[in-house]
């Protein structure tokens, strides 16, 4: 990993494991990096919109979803999601009802 980053959200997309966001003391990160294992490396995707720790992560449907964390100042509402293949972070227009930090995600039955 290029970034040092505590309090990272890690989820899991086609075999490819991501580390979103996260903090280096003060300053909270957009970054993020996708491990590869089968090659053994590291690279850099595209910046999430928001600054985020602590979010939840999970996959659903080919789609990298992070919800909540915070951004060093206020729990967040806002959820996002990365789409692999245009290597782009989309904000979606709902947000959760509370902002939420520490929050864990997971999907039970994969909407068709």
């Amino acid at each position: 990993m290029s970034t040092r980053r505590s309090g990272a959200g890690v989820g899991v997309l086609n075999g490819l494991l991501y580390a979103v966001g996260g903090h280096d003391g003060p300053l909270v990160r957009k970054s993020v990096e996708m491990y590869d294992a089968s090659a053994n490396t590291w690279k850099q995707v595209a910046d999430m919109n928001m600054c985020r720790r602590n979010a939840g992560v999970c996959a659903v449907n080919g789609l990298l979803y992070v919800a909540g964390g915070d951004d060093g100042s206020c729990n967040l509402a806002s959820v996002e999601y990365y789409n692999p293949t245009l290597d782009k972070w989309i904000l979606l227009p709902q947000c959760m009802s509370t902002g939420r930090s520490y929050a864990g995600v997971t999907v039970i039955d994969k909407p068709l």
